[in-house]
């Protein structure tokens, strides 16, 4: 008989136990679920913090609390964007996606997952999109000040847009470099987008583009350049305009190429 009681005490004792910790959950504040997806963050444990980062940012917009809705967005977007990484590397790339336009979408602001968005492009095959997507995350770190990892981020498009055209990829190589273009000039973008135009015929179409590789890089401009737009001139039967354009290269890597060009063309 004794033992039949100690049995329905315990079970009761748990039931008990269940239900208080159920309460528990439930009266969690928005500040609470912060310091704990927090704690979880600084251990680098970031597929723990992150769940609790939008539970404290559902707590907190119910609450209208707006302190932890800002916390839990900057540092959910932190989160996400190092979950996207471990996705990346482990060759998960819509995993990765994910998690990188989740952090989009909890800080706008955060240009570590435009980044992370842009590698997932590039590694997928989506070069042109991955461009965009480079020159989006420079705009951000700009925006917050960090002008070097900008000039690094902008590199890396310029380089993909090159790639694209050394690897003879003509038809990417142009629409990425336009798309480079449209968002932020530059000369050796230009450069490309003329050689790959020039290389499928379409001189018309690359003179404009040759022009502003010049002019964008002034009298720092490179020898190449010159070449590209005087064998553009070369196909549009302009010689002499041609023969003006070798004349500007200096440097040694193009001088005879030039030399000869000048004297055949002048013949």
């Amino acid at each position: 008989m004794l033992k039949g009681i100690k049995i329905k005490t315990t079970v009761s004792f748990v039931f008990m136990m269940l239900f208080a910790f159920a309460i528990s959950a439930q009266e969690k504040t928005a500040a609470g679920l912060y310091n704990e997806g927090l704690a979880f963050l600084k251990e680098k444990n970031y597929e723990s913090g992150l769940p609790l980062m939008e539970q404290a940012l559902a707590k907190a917009e119910t609450d209208q609390n707006e302190k932890v809705i800002k916390l839990a967005k900057k540092n959910g977007a932190v989160a996400a964007y190092n979950v996207g990484n471990t996705k990346r590397k482990a060759g998960d790339h819509d995993g990765a996606m994910a998690m990188y336009e989740k952090g989009i979408s909890l800080n706008p602001d955060n240009a570590s997952n435009y980044s992370g968005k842009a590698a997932v492009l590039e590694a997928k095959g989506n070069k042109v999109e991955s461009v965009s997507a480079y020159l989006v995350a420079a705009e951000k770190q700009e925006a917050a000040g960090k002008a070097d990892r900008a000039m690094k981020i902008v590199k890396k498009a310029q380089n993909t847009v090159g790639r694209m055209y050394t690897g003879k990829n003509y038809d990417n190589a142009i629409a990425a470099g336009k798309a480079f273009i449209a968002m932020k000039p530059n000369s050796e973008v230009n450069y490309y987008v003329a050689r790959s135009l020039t290389e499928q015929g379409k001189n018309e179409e690359a003179l404009p583009f040759s022009d502003q590789a010049i002019v964008l890089a002034g009298d720092a401009a490179d020898d190449k350049y010159y070449v590209a737009k005087a064998v553009i001139l070369e196909n549009l039967n302009k010689p002499a305009e041609a023969i003006e354009m070798y004349k500007k290269v200096t440097g040694e890597k193009y001088k005879k190429q030039a030399e000869y060009k000048i004297q055949t063309l002048g013949s």
